[in-house]
Order: C-alpha cells, then structure tokens, then sequence
C-alpha cells in the first residue's frame, strides 16, 4: 500500500525513511505550489516555493538519475557526498548531508512526495 503523509496536504512532512535525528527535506503541499525547506532550520531557514507540475516533473528525473539543466530545481554536489537543492528562479539553496539526501530519495523512489498522487488521495 502506498505511504501517505500524515500531514496530507494541510502540512510540512518528511520521509517516512527519515533518521531519529528528524533531520530530512521537508515538503508542503499548498494548493498548485509545493514548497520544500530543511528541518535543521526549524522553520527560521529559507524556502523554495515550484509549481507543483514541476515538482512531480522534478521527482521524476530523479527516479531516472538526469535531473534536466533547465528543471524547475537544480541538485548540486554538496560537501562530503550531500546534496544542494536549489532553486532556478532565485538564489535560494538549501543544504543537506549525504544521509538527509538519501532517505529523501527513498521517500522519492516510494512516492511519497508526488503531489498529484497525494493531492488525489486527499480528495
């Protein structure tokens, strides 16, 4: 059975891979935008705010390995194997470590991020 979010659509969460830490990608789903921001800001740190077509777009190039250059969303080599994510229309970046990183993208690879799917079980 798919996960579902326990915050389906009405608020912030994370991987159901995620560390005890706590510390993950957070994504919300607010209506056609999708804004994603780090736990270890606690909420204090930026965010980036994409359509919510190029966020399933985006979750898709990343299941495939080939994030497209001219995306939505970048993913840059961050320091000791973790990951940036940043934003193409502004020059918001957000930080994650390599172990962040990944139980995002086994939250990816389960579908628990796409919007579409998530915003239809709401429904």
């Amino acid at each position: 059975m798919p996960y579902t979010p326990s915050a389906t659509a009405r608020g912030w969460f994370k991987s159901s891979f995620s560390t005890a830490s706590g510390d993950c990608v957070e994504v919300m789903f607010d209506g056609a935008v999708v804004q994603v921001r780090d736990t270890k800001d606690q909420g204090a740190g930026p965010v980036i705010t994409v359509d919510a077509a190029a966020w399933d777009d985006f979750l898709g190039q990343l299941v495939s390995g080939s994030v497209e250059a001219d995306g939505a969303l970048a993913v840059l080599p961050g320091p000791r194997g973790g990951a940036i994510l940043r934003a193409r229309d502004e020059d918001t970046g957000l930080r994650y470590t390599r172990g962040e990183w990944e139980m995002f993208m086994r939250g990816v690879r389960a579908g628990e991020f796409t919007h579409s799917a998530v915003v239809a079980r709401a429904s």
